[in-house]
């Protein structure tokens, strides 16, 4: 019996120890790295699985706002694509929510996934609502968990373009998160009239214990106003206080940067970024080279010309071959000061603040910040990484549809 009695304890204490090591701190970065490069951060969790095991602990509801949905056999993705399968089949009720106007781009996999039992799927109008588009990337689990992030829900997001995200298993931010995509789903339904929906908004920050004596402070930004529930900060304004309260250090990597952009041109994170280096902060930034080729190359001249270090970001193609819109640094984050981070689904033009749905984390926490400083410090000395300078010339990367000459498609 008591041996008996010891190995049921020591089982118990294993099982224990193991569902500690799965659960982690509520707070979590998750990542994905491109085959072939040594982008990133490894201690960070490949995205791919955490959504995985989010979407494998859903009880009752999955609630998924996305820009598009597009898969491909065999690839990261499809792990993702049959979990949700399976969360429909035990009853969990999933509702899919993309932008209307790229679902004509991609179609499948949503049309099935919708037509499935427990499965809903709406479209919205974000055009027509505020002038933008639906571009948030995130989903809510059971009211409990959410997680946001620059993945789309497509496939090159988990392989071959490197992203950033985060996991928050805290029940009063996924029931913001869920707010964000009740007015949204409300949203199109075109025979109601909109309203975004009321709910019982957090006192912000809310505070998160990481472990003993970490303690993070969060908020949860969201964008445009417009179309924001009341009670939920607009991420943009989150964003310049951290600016003008920076001391020492300012990193931030999107794809996109600029300043003239439909609905109407917009320099306040410019010049909040410009006024942090002149009162003596070291700001770097890092955007990909698909911003280059347009005006957006102006904005980032006028950065260097005010102190500010910038580089361009290129990810080599992969060896398997060319894949249209991919192999690029699609990450959205910012580090401040060593303990504060911002980590979203918005790039830094004024569309994604002013027109566009868009979701944010702002944090104070240094260790999640010095994970993402390790991204960031990984694609700042990356090789391929261009330092620009005001009379700095690089050539625009071929990203779209067409291959480069003497390329040929990955699976041809």
């Amino acid at each position: 019996m008591r041996r008996v009695t010891i190995l049921l304890s020591l089982l118990l204490a294993a099982a224990a120890i193991a569902a500690g090591a799965a659960s982690g701190p509520p707070l979590r970065l998750g990542e994905s790295r491109p085959l072939e490069t040594k982008l990133g951060n490894p201690a960070i969790p490949a995205a791919a699985g955490v959504w995985v095991d989010m979407i494998r602990g859903a009880k009752r509801s999955l609630d998924f706002e996305e820009f598009y949905f597009t898969n491909r056999r065999g690839e990261a993705l499809a792990p993702v694509v049959d979990e949700i399968g399976r969360a429909a089949a035990r009853g969990v009720k999933v509702r899919l929510l993309l932008d209307a106007g790229f679902f004509n781009t991609y179609p499948q996999p949503a049309e099935s996934i919708g037509a499935l039992p427990n499965v809903e799927l709406r479209l919205v109008n974000y055009r027509k609502l505020a002038g933008g588009v639906q571009h948030s990337k995130f989903f809510v689990v059971d009211d409990r968990e959410v997680w946001v992030g620059s993945q789309n829900l497509d496939w090159r997001s988990l392989s071959q373009i490197h992203e950033l995200g985060l996991r928050a298993d805290v029940p009063v931010l996924a029931r913001t998160a869920e707010a964000v995509f009740e007015t949204d789903w409300g949203a199109a339904d075109t025979t109601k009239a909109f309203a975004p929906v009321a709910f019982d908004a957090p006192r912000w920050p809310v505070r998160v214990v990481q472990a003993p004596g970490d303690t993070a402070e969060v908020w949860l930004g969201a964008s445009p106003r417009a179309t924001t529930p009341a009670g939920i900060p607009w991420d943009r304004d989150l964003i310049v206080n951290r600016l003008r309260n920076a001391k020492h250090t300012v990193n931030v990597q999107v794809m996109q940067y600029g300043v003239r952009m439909r609905p109407a041109p917009d320099s306040t994170l410019h010049y909040a970024l410009i006024d942090a280096a002149a009162r003596g902060v070291k700001v770097r930034l890092i955007a990909a080279d698909w911003t280059l080729g347009g005006p957006n190359e102006e904005a980032l001249r006028d950065l260097a010309r005010h102190g500010v270090e910038v580089k361009i970001s290129r990810v080599p193609e992969w060896s398997g071959g060319y894949i249209p819109f991919a192999r690029v640094e699609h990450c959205k984050y910012m580090t401040v000061d060593g303990d504060w981070l911002w980590v979203g689904t918005s790039n830094w033009e004024p569309s994604y603040f002013l027109s566009t749905r868009n979701l944010g984390f702002t944090i104070r926490d240094a260790k999640l910040t010095q994970q993402a400083r390790v991204v960031f410090d990984t694609s700042w000395n990356a090789p391929t990484a261009a330092p620009w300078l005001p009379d700095t010339k690089l050539p625009p990367r071929v990203h779209g549809m067409e291959p480069p000459p003497g390329e040929k498609f990955y699976g041809e």
